[in-house]
């Protein structure tokens, strides 16, 4: 796995309508299909795995910068970890940490795997020991030494691409759960 640590898209290299070699449309879903099939559509930093509203991301945050060795699979949820500007102050569901027991991606994992199992935000911070909250900066320094946590709380926009992602995810959780019970039923009949 590739070490996950709390980061931002520097603000010059954030996309904008004066970008020159940003790749548009069938070029870039040409592109993007290619590196999703790549990396198996897993993320690289914590292993999840979806044929559905995994990001191509670009490691140096250039997003006029679409070489291959420069683009790479990562989840929703890691997404909002590597852009924590986007997860704390936009998106609004990422808060920071001083303190946790385990690291980044660990945390990502834990967390995803305890709320499917339908475990609260208090019940899954006690377990990763995340201590010592703290407020968003945008300086790089600050935010390697953080942890940072995904909440259960609404996205600020319901419609944005986390906020579509985590309806999907969610519908797919309950199938999951509704036919491993539609599976015990079947075999105690």
């Amino acid at each position: 796995m590739k070490p996950l640590i709390l980061s931002f898209a520097p603000p010059e290299k954030w996309r904008n309508p004066g970008q020159t070699r940003k790749l548009k449309g069938e070029e870039w879903q040409t592109l993007r299909k290619k590196i999703l099939e790549r990396d198996n559509y897993t993320c690289v930093c914590c292993g999840y795995k979806s044929e559905k509203y995994q990001i191509v991301d670009h490691i140096n945050g250039d997003s006029e910068n679409n070489k291959n060795d420069n683009l790479q699979v990562v989840c929703q949820m890691c997404n909002l970890i590597k852009h924590s500007g986007q997860g704390c102050e936009i998106v609004g569901v990422v808060d920071l940490y001083g303190e946790a027991k385990y690291n980044q991606n660990v945390i990502i994992k834990i967390t995803r795997k305890m709320r499917d199992e339908g475990a609260s935000d208090n019940e899954i911070i006690r377990v990763l020991k995340l201590q010592n909250k703290k407020e968003f900066k945008m300086n790089i320094d600050y935010l390697k030494k953080l942890f940072g946590f995904i909440t259960s709380r609404k996205p600020n926009d319901e419609n944005d691409m986390y906020g579509i992602w985590l309806k999907y995810y969610r519908r797919e959780v309950r199938k999951k759960r509704d036919n491993m019970k539609q599976g015990l039923v079947q075999e105690r009949l």
